[in-house]
């Protein structure tokens, strides 16, 4: 589900609706749906799809260790904040992931409220970076990347929101219209991020990898509707879905070692100018 192209494409559990000509086709559809891993479920989301029993619950634990690092670094008076926002803001999206999956979303209207919210975090996931690729000293820059990930995080909502209830009452048809606008605000605000990231820092490991990863767990997720059969792991308790978390993970290894390296040199920098702006002549 996780940038949600960016941590993570944007994506969700739910089954992407495409324009069905036939009552046939929406059925093949939605026994795709329910057998995404492979086996007949044993648990599933409200619209009808397989929910594995570990899915989940890498992000809850990943999350719980992200806001202890936030936590410690605070603690220890780190002057790197930079690097505290991209923790925090993963994490909580993180956490967001955690409660859409991990919990039993047992009417439409939670669900639709619980994946909207997941997916309000996904550009703040992914936008965190831009705190690090942004000097300390275009502190006009770092407004303006801001303010266009507040706004794609609060344009996303209402389109996911109204997009999952549709989804769960099989009404792919007027689904069509909100998943292409899911779509559109994903990609555009994905672009924002390679991009700037991109001319801001270079185009090196760290955004190669993350890039990598991401377009790897891209196709993990939409194997199941490409007509790729399950892999031998896939069943009850894992799915491609779940490979699609893993692959977004990773990506974010690469992000987190990238922020990690540039916010201590950020620090360094300011602390030897202001060294050198308080020395006697």
């Amino acid at each position: 589900h996780d940038l949600n192209v960016l941590s993570s494409p944007f994506s969700s559990s739910l089954t992407p609706p495409f324009p069905m000509s036939s009552e046939p086709k929406k059925q093949k559809l939605f026994q795709a749906m329910a057998q995404e891993g492979g086996d007949t479920p044993t648990r599933t989301y409200i619209d009808g799809m397989h929910r594995p029993l570990l899915r989940g619950w890498m992000h809850l634990f990943l999350a719980l260790g992200g806001y202890w690092w936030c936590l410690q670094m605070y603690r220890e008076r780190d002057e790197r904040w930079e690097l505290i926002l991209v923790l925090l803001l993963k994490s909580m999206s993180l956490t967001a992931s955690a409660h859409l999956h991990i919990l039993d979303q047992r009417t439409p209207l939670r669900y639709a409220v619980a994946n909207a919210i997941d997916f309000a975090c996904l550009p703040l996931n992914g936008g965190s970076i831009l705190a690090i690729t942004t000097p300390r000293s275009l502190p006009w820059l770092r407004l303006l990347h801001a303010l266009v990930m507040v706004s794609f995080s609060i344009a996303i909502v209402f389109p996911v929101y109204r997009w999952t209830l549709l989804v769960c009452k099989k009404e792919l048809e007027a689904a069509v219209a909100p998943h292409k606008q899911r779509g559109v605000l994903s990609v555009a605000c994905a672009l924002w991020i390679y991009i700037a990231w991109a001319v801001q820092a270079g185009i090196g490991l760290h955004w190669c990898g993350y890039l990598l990863f991401l377009l790897i767990g891209y196709f993990f997720w939409n194997a199941q509707y490409m007509g790729v059969p399950p892999l031998p792991w896939h069943g009850e308790y894992w799915a491609s879905h779940d490979d699609f978390h893993v692959c977004g993970v990773v990506a974010d290894m690469f992000a987190l070692s990238f922020a990690f390296n540039e916010a201590s040199s950020m620090v360094a920098a300011s602390t030897a100018v202001v060294a050198s702006a308080t020395s006697p002549l």
